[in-house]
């Protein structure tokens, strides 16, 4: 365990915390925000920015298990600040990238890597610092931190998109950096007690393990869960040179990587040698469930937001700032339960927290079953609104409570453990919606398109014909840009149609994002299930 070596967490301190988790919620929303300004400057694809999203949160949840190893070794604040300063190099290569695969390197590994200890470092210093009501109100507050975050990068993100460039949205969150650098003097200096070697062979499997099996779930939009839509191969080199998508190879790779990394780990504690983590709090199944309760929570929300930024651009015809402006009420509702949670409800006896989950989850399915009745071809922005207002009211109450219930059968020597596995999770659910909601959205919009345009021409094709031209549609869809789809479509399109694929795209999109919700109204039943299991009341109810 860490010990303080400072009495207590001072006021700018914890104002350098929050505003951590602020700037990373930030810089994760903003993408999205001004996504169709990034494919048009850098003449890209809505795929290509979804794999970098999708590949930031890879890197942040794969990396995690070695940034504790490292916190454990050289401290956290060391580690936290180091974090910092490589996030900030991050960030002005991303807003300077002159092209695409730049962009990857700066935004999704860069600050991916240095992502990790900023996301961690908050949780584990406010677990260590605060106890009782104190807690339970830090919780809170990092809560209302991040989500404020996340409204600001939608809003202020699209608007400096939409009005200057989009490389201009990322220089509030420069501004927050340099804040918390004049504020981590007050971050407390906490103890190191571990001082076995860094466990590099374990970090190093961990990483490869996870990486795998995530990219190649990120993957089978493009390449195919099974049979290839597309060949993979790096320099010329066919992977797998058999007829088989890259994604089973990827995750059976990771999988027999994670295997060994098992085992390593348990050479390492028979030997009392380095060891790169205490798996305790994976025994206890209530910690468990609370962490894949959590996870399910961030894949549902953030796969629908991710959707609706690409629905609403195409069905509404509006800009990234107007975009934003759209789906803000989930968000700003969400703080705004959260805040009132903290005010009220933490100090009354008459609610009990796993009632006030269930009752979130809840509303969170109510509003993905008003926004699902509500779409059709001239849907407006009013008309988005309620479902994402009961949305943010659900979100709000269920954030409030799933991280006290969670470490309730937790120790205080082991939250910090606890964190280097709640948080990836976490990051791992962020990746899965934004892959899974994201290519169903895809998927199931140009299998309409393609259905549409086959209609108006009076013809047929045969099954496997049929998911030739869809996969193809899709792949187009993912790796072209908008240009580039529309010059396709004119040459393969016979004239007569060509002036009705508006109104068949228009369409595609919405039955599409109808189906994606059913899909994220799944994932909440799931949800529901695994917090019955959880417990009444958090471990630090006075």
């Amino acid at each position: 365990m860490e010990q303080a070596q400072t009495v207590q967490l001072g006021r700018r301190g914890f104002w350098a915390i929050s505003l951590t988790l602020f700037m990373i919620a930030y810089n994760v929303s903003v993408v999205p925000a001004i996504m169709p300004s990034i494919v048009q400057d850098l003449d890209s694809s809505v795929g290509y920015i979804q794999s970098i999203l999708v590949l930031f949160s890879l890197v942040t949840a794969s990396f995690a298990p070695t940034t504790e190893n490292l916190c454990r070794f050289y401290g956290r604040t060391r580690v936290f600040v180091i974090g910092l300063i490589v996030y900030g190099i991050g960030i002005v290569l991303t807003s300077l990238s002159p092209t695409i695969a730049g962009l990857t390197v700066s935004f999704a590994l860069l600050t991916g890597l240095a992502a990790t200890p900023l996301i961690s470092a908050p949780w584990t210093i406010a677990d260590l610092f605060c106890q009782g009501k104190a807690a339970e109100r830090a919780i809170l507050v990092l809560i209302v931190a991040s989500s404020l975050g996340g409204l600001s990068g939608g809003l202020l993100g699209g608007y400096l998109a939409s009005n200057f460039s989009w490389r201009w949205a990322f220089l509030p969150s420069l501004g927050v950096l340099l804040v918390i650098l004049v504020l981590r003097r007050s971050l407390p200096k906490l103890a190191v007690l571990s001082q076995q070697p860094i466990d590099w062979v374990g970090g190093l499997l961990s990483f490869l393990g996870l990486g795998s099996i995530l990219l190649g779930v990120s993957l089978a939009g493009e390449f195919g869960w099974w049979e290839p839509k597309r060949v993979f191969s790096v320099a010329g080199l066919v992977i797998p040179p058999f007829q088989l998508s890259i994604v089973p190879t990827l995750m059976a790779v990771g999988m027999i990587t994670l295997g060994f990394f098992v085992f390593w780990q348990r050479r390492q504690a028979d030997r009392c040698g380095a060891s790169l983590l205490r798996a305790g709090l994976l025994r206890k199944r209530g910690f468990v469930l609370g962490v894949l309760t959590s996870m399910l929570h961030v894949l549902i929300t953030t796969g629908v937001q991710f959707n609706l930024y690409q629905f609403v651009p195409v069905a509404l015809s509006l800009n990234p700032f107007r975009t934003a402006l759209t789906v803000i009420p989930y968000n700003l509702t969400m703080i705004i339960v959260v805040v009132a949670v903290l005010k009220y409800l933490p100090l009354s006896g008459r609610f009990v927290p796993k009632y006030v989950l269930h009752t979130g989850i809840a509303l969170l399915a109510g509003g993905i079953w008003t926004l699902y009745i509500s779409l059709h071809l001239q849907v407006t922005s009013l008309e988005l609104m309620p479902g994402l207002i009961i949305m943010g009211v659900g979100s709000g109450l269920f954030v409030s409570y799933i991280t006290g219930l969670t470490y309730s059968t937790a120790s205080v020597d082991e939250k910090p453990e606890g964190s280097g596995i709640y948080n990836p999770a976490q990051n791992l659910g962020s990746s899965l919606g934004r892959a899974i909601l994201g290519t169903l959205l895809v998927f199931f919009a140009s299998r309409d398109i393609v259905d549409g345009i086959l209609q108006q021409l009076g013809k047929t094709l045969e099954p496997a014909q049929r998911g030739l031209v869809i996969a193809e549609l899709q792949e187009m869809i993912q790796t072209l840009s908008r240009e580039e789809i529309r010059t396709v479509l004119v040459n393969k399109v016979p004239p007569s149609i060509y002036p009705m694929l508006r109104s068949i795209n228009l369409e595609a999109v919405n039955s599409g994002m109808k189906t994606s919700l059913l899909i994220a109204l799944m994932f909440t039943g799931i949800c529901f299930l695994f917090a019955t299991t959880l417990p009444k009341y958090p471990a630090t109810r006075s």
